[in-house]
């Protein structure tokens, strides 16, 4: 990927803020440059002198009383798109290049032409995702440790139905203009990730990344939209930004992903719960009242006992559910290939445990298990699990904190956590309805 070092004028040519007007005006001419930096002895950087600076100044006026003190600086190892994004928000035809405090280069906009016609989103006149993988794989390349911040807003659905796609338009260039006012263009990138998304990467570290993130959410819940009756409000997530030491010889795809899912599931569990609609009684279910009246109420699936054996090539998973004074037991075996191995086991044999609690013709499969932290530094075990019924199957995801270093126990209930509401609605196992 191209930096600024790769475009950069590197010889720079400067003015002493004491020199006279004349003498900048023939450093300009005779190097046919448009912009002069103006420093002490090459080292800070004061302020900067355009041709068109000169205009209406004696010859002997001082360098420092025509100067604009407005300038953009930036490092050498900053992407080229990056620096085009800086020069379209702030308007600036050059920007100067400093490193360690010296002044090491300067660019103008020709010399980053292509990268200032690049595609945007038009709404936002934000970059788009592609720019934003770009940026956190060379900062993950080079070493450097970022966290993602995913945004989503919430309801957005809703300002469209009810208020119409113009509206919603209005919601996506209002919460992008208070996220871009937001952020700092030295250490943050921010993007149109997809629909009502939006994404920053950031070299802030976890604990200033999540109270930037929450930051943005006030100033977005700030925003008044001419017409919209209701107030805007977004959900974000957080993820990365823990390493002490720089990354090294890091798989930056691998790791840029898992920094992306890690932030949404982070944004998901952060999301205001909806209220559960009531459900309908249905056919299947006429039969659970009766149940019921039995149990004293239609009890949830409980996480009974847990058992775990291992061998050095094999490991085994029993889980045993309960649900009134009745037990569902399943075993699952497999290699034994490490902590993830186990906890899928443990998710599968609760699967199995779940699917004896139901009719025959109800079952349910796991799709994916995996363990993560917290913004908060707490650990959480998700479980993806399909629920099986004769009208088709349907994919659910749920989510329970570790607690009391029990992950096993924590992916159960992640298991239990997904299926929940099916396992309510489902018609229950012959064996249930026939216990006294």
């Amino acid at each position: 990927m191209k930096t600024i070092k790769d475009v950069m004028t590197p010889d720079v040519v400067w003015v002493s803020p004491s020199a006279q007007a004349k003498s900048a005006m023939f450093l300009l001419k005779g190097h046919g440059i448009d912009a002069l930096p103006v420093v002490y002895s090459h080292d800070s950087v004061v302020g900067i002198v355009y041709c068109s600076s000169l205009l209406g100044h004696g010859l002997e006026t001082p360098v420092m009383e025509i100067m604009s003190k407005e300038f953009t600086t930036v490092t050498p190892d900053m992407p080229v798109y990056q620096a085009a994004d800086l020069m379209k928000s702030t308007g600036r035809s050059h920007i100067l290049v400093v490193e360690s405090g010296t002044l090491v280069g300067i660019v103008s906009r020709s010399d980053i032409i292509d990268e200032l016609g690049r595609s945007y989103d038009t709404l936002t006149n934000l970059p788009l995702q592609d720019a934003f993988r770009e940026w956190t794989m060379t900062a993950l390349e080079n070493g450097r440790e970022i966290s993602i911040l995913l945004i989503d807003l919430d309801q957005f659905g809703r300002f469209n139905k009810l208020y119409g796609h113009v509206m919603g338009d209005r919601v996506l260039q209002g919460v992008a203009d208070v996220l871009k006012a937001g952020v700092d263009p030295q250490r943050d990138f921010l993007v149109r990730y997809a629909g009502d998304e939006f994404a920053i990467g950031t070299y802030r570290l976890a604990t200033e990344a999540y109270e930037f993130g929450k930051q943005l959410m006030e100033g977005v819940r700030q925003i008044e939209i001419p017409g919209l009756p209701e107030h805007i409000s977004a959900t974000f997530g957080a993820a990365g930004g823990r390493r002490v030491d720089g990354r090294q010889d890091a798989h930056s795809a691998a790791t840029l992903d898992d920094l992306i899912t890690n932030a949404s599931l982070n944004c998901t569990l952060s999301k205001p719960q909806k209220p559960e609609a009531p459900q309908e009684a249905t056919a299947a279910g006429d039969q659970q009242p009766a149940q019921a009246a039995k149990l004293g109420e239609r009890a949830r699936l409980k996480i009974q006992t847990i058992r775990l054996a291992t061998t050095a090539t094999e490991a085994t998973s029993e889980v045993i559910l309960s649900r009134g004074t009745e037990e569902f037991v399943h075993t699952v075996s497999g290699y034994s290939i490490g902590g993830r191995s186990m906890l899928r086991l443990v998710a599968e044999a609760t699967a199995g445990a779940v699917s004896k609690s139901l009719s025959s013709d109800h079952g349910v499969a796991i799709d994916e298990v995996s363990s993560f932290q917290t913004v908060d530094e707490r650990e959480m075990v998700m479980a993806i699990a399909t629920f099986v019924t004769p009208r088709g199957s349907t994919t659910h995801a749920g989510c329970a904190f570790v607690r009391r270093s029990d992950p096993y126990k924590a992916a159960a209930a992640a298991v239990l956590s997904a299926l929940n509401r099916q396992i309510a609605a489902a018609p229950w196992a012959e064996i249930a309805l026939s216990s006294e």
